[in-house]
């Protein structure tokens, strides 16, 4: 072969190599985490190929921002530092997701109170308000994560008000178009058991109209409730005016409402129709309680939950099933998880 036609060879095979390594180098996600500081908030972000979730460990570990393919799909923050609480991203909620009612309860023959802060209740737990240590940041091959602990054991301001020592381990963790939230309930050197709920508490905001978003609800029962505060009465789908189980208009419901009966085989969806994007909430079998709030604004909540609202209280007058409080006994731990799958064209 004349040297010509081999220089072309070697060409046309450096080509081909080429583009090869361009097609698998394109096909392995990029994944990226790292820690920052802006306007004096520590921030973490985590990435992976079109998704960046933020993250403010030191207000509550709330996933703030939530990007897919450059669209923001949870309520921003008006600034970094007012991320704290309950007002924007996905808030955590625990030991007592939603209400308490009277702000007080009974748990194995002891009353425990709170400072009340919805009126006569308390509501929204304890960790959304407090500093969580940032246990570990980084990536793996599919994923970028960061590992949060919020500390209850003795000492702690979180132990003056929930005084049962255990530590809360949370770890969000970003694939491609998916986020997950991990907990664990660490009572491994505990000494009684930790009665808990764990739940998020998303602002999604409406990315087309009201009128065209449409939220499938899969459970088997709507809870009773009177003044936001569940009887513990559990109603059958089907003695319901709506559909359960199939999708439902947002602009025909205002909800404030608990649910019963989810199972992880079949999720939660919200579906964007105007403008084809949609959410997918999926769960492990800990959470068997939704709570749907449909305000007149440009963002609803969509909230998984191991309990009903007012759950301690709910045990403690024997209707264990409807509570579904979770229990960790001294000596061991408690997880479960919950992902939002996100759909964009």
């Amino acid at each position: 072969m004349s040297d010509p036609l081999r220089f072309l060879g070697r060409l046309i095979a450096c080509g081909a190599v080429a583009a090869f390594c361009l097609a698998h180098a394109r096909a392995d996600p990029t994944t990226s985490a790292r820690m920052r500081t802006e306007h004096g908030q520590s921030i973490v972000e985590l990435q992976a190929d079109d998704t960046t979730v933020r993250i403010a460990p030191q207000q509550g570990a709330n996933t703030f921002s939530i990007v897919c393919h450059g669209i923001e799909f949870v309520l921003q923050p008006e600034k970094l530092e007012a991320i704290a609480g309950v007002r924007c991203g996905v808030p955590i909620l625990y030991p007592t997701p939603n209400r308490v009612r009277q702000a007080t309860f009974v748990f194995a023959g002891k009353e425990y109170r709170f400072p009340p802060n919805a009126g006569p209740h308390f509501i929204h737990g304890l960790v959304c308000h407090s500093p969580w240590e940032v246990a570990g940041v980084g990536t793996d091959a599919l994923s970028a994560w960061v590992e949060c602990v919020a500390d209850f054991r003795e000492g702690t301001d979180l132990f003056r008000q929930f005084p049962f020592p255990h530590l809360l381990r949370l770890r969000i963790s970003v694939r491609s178009r998916t986020v997950r939230w991990t907990y664990t309930v660490d009572n491994r050197q505990g000494t009684s058991s930790v009665p808990f709920g764990f739940a998020l508490h998303p602002y999604f905001l409406y990315q087309g109209t009201r009128e065209q978003t449409y939220l499938t609800i899969p459970a088997t029962h709507w809870m009773e409730a009177e003044r936001q505060l569940p009887t513990g009465r559990l109603i059958p789908a089907d003695e319901l005016d709506y559909p359960l189980g199939q999708p439902l208009r947002l602009s025909e419901h205002v909800l404030d409402d608990v649910f019963f009966g989810l199972t992880p085989d079949r999720p939660v969806t919200i579906e964007f129709r105007d403008v084809n994007r949609g959410i997918t909430i999926r769960h492990s079998p800990e959470f068997t309680h939704l709570v749907v709030w449909t305000p007149d604004r440009p963002f609803f909540g969509v909230e998984s939950q191991t309990c009903s609202t007012d759950a301690h209280n709910l045990h403690s007058r024997g209707m264990e099933e409807a509570a579904h409080l979770q229990i960790c006994p001294p000596g061991e731990t408690m997880s479960g998880w919950v992902e939002y799958e996100l759909d964009v064209p």
